[in-house]
């Protein structure tokens, strides 16, 4: 744990509250005090927002509770700590750090191999930073935003908030949880506390995407492409550039997004639209079963529950997988089943098995699988013209 990070985690211990020994946490390895003594947990939530002792399982699984220190303030929370300081500080905002980017990677610099940036690298499988066959939102690099201009579908060059106006964290994520897009099923299986084993479902989170990133002026209230048209205009279809067709607010008066998607999964539940529960997928879904993986099919003809809609945005970018097929005909979904054996990318045997995106993938483009085989999970070859 670096000095500032030990800043950051250790703000809020009280004296009277650190137990005499030591143990392991989830986030922070052997190197806080016992985080199984009782006080130490709740003492844990000034910064982190809970501890299953706190909340009773209703209240705990709902994604208000999940912020973390980015959010939900009070005056009984110690929060602010974790990310400011009020003297000295090297950054205009009071940061610790001597940049926005360099405060967040406080926490999710990958040291480990359990960051949001630097996971990939860190498990031996090539570095998105510098290698350009894999795929990556480069942070303080580049103001260019690829496919930017809505007129030519071409690159554009915006105004972010990183040195140079180059991109940086805050620039699509609202660190303080104000003005965030609606909550929704992420993939990724973490060593946090709320993605343990012990938890009986996946949980919808905010995971802090903001309704308005920087330089857009029309507020997008769900993940998915208009999202991620907000910045990439020239890559929706229904534009002045021609463009695969996608399910947008450019196309249909109501989207798919990422928290509802009726990809080949709906055959897996007897045609309906969404399995019978609330949330995208449960944890039986993602980890027991494989469905996760169904989202990523069409069917040809398109099934009941994808009706006439095109994919979004994210049934072709998003983690690296292998996906599955269709079936000859293309009357079926035939997915690859999901594996997430091991947290973090630690078992190169996952699928997907890192689930970094859209800051890193294992492929070029941020796509979930490479050449033909893209294609054809919507496309059958028999059906081709």
């Amino acid at each position: 744990m670096s000095a500032l990070h030990r800043r950051a985690a250790l703000a809020y211990w009280e004296p009277s509250a650190a137990p005499a020994t030591t143990g392991s946490c989830s986030c922070h390895g052997s190197d806080v005090p016992n985080s199984s003594d009782l006080t130490v947990r709740l003492t844990c939530q000034h910064c982190h927002g809970y501890t299953s002792d706190q909340f009773p399982l209703a209240s705990r699984d709902s994604v208000d509770v999940q912020r973390g220190p980015h959010g939900y303030y009070s005056a009984t929370t110690r929060k602010c700590e974790s990310c400011h300081t009020l003297h000295d500080a090297p950054e205009a905002g009071l940061l610790p750090a001597s940049s926005v980017v360099d405060t967040c990677w406080v926490c999710h610099d990958g040291t480990g191999g359990y960051g949001v940036y630097g996971t990939i690298k860190a498990r031996g499988a090539g570095d998105p930073a510098t290698d350009l066959s894999l795929g990556s939102h480069r942070i303080q690099a580049t103001a260019v935003v690829p496919g930017g201009d809505a007129e030519s579908g071409g690159s554009s060059t915006r105004v972010f908030s990183g040195p140079a106006d180059t991109l940086i964290c805050s620039d699509c994520h609202s660190v303080h949880g104000q003005n965030l897009v609606a909550g929704f099923m992420g993939e990724r299986r973490r060593t946090r506390s709320y993605e343990r084993q012990d938890r009986p479902t996946a949980k919808l989170l905010r995971r802090l995407p903001r309704t308005l990133p920087s330089s857009v002026t029309t507020l997008v209230a769900e993940y998915g492409s208009d999202w991620c048209a907000s910045c990439h205009e020239g890559r929706v279809s229904g534009m002045t550039a021609l463009n695969h067709p996608v399910d947008s607010l450019a196309t249909t008066t109501s989207p798919f997004f990422f928290r509802r998607l009726a990809g080949g999964r709906t055959l897996a539940y007897g045609g309906s639209l969404t399995p019978p529960q609330t949330s995208r997928h449960t944890r039986s879904d993602r980890y027991d079963f494989g469905l996760g993986n169904y989202d990523f099919l069409m069917t040809f003809p398109r099934n009941v529950g994808q009706g006439s809609h095109a994919p979004i945005c994210q049934q072709c970018h998003e983690d690296a997988r292998k996906v599955g097929s269709l079936s000859a005909d293309g009357l079926s979904a035939i997915a690859s089943p999901t594996v997430l054996a091991a947290a973090d990318g630690m078992s190169a045997g996952d699928n997907p098995r890192f689930q970094n995106f859209p800051h890193e993938t294992q492929n070029n483009y941020l796509l979930v699988e490479s050449n033909d085989d893209l294609c054809l999970n919507c496309h059958p070859s028999q059906q081709l013209p």
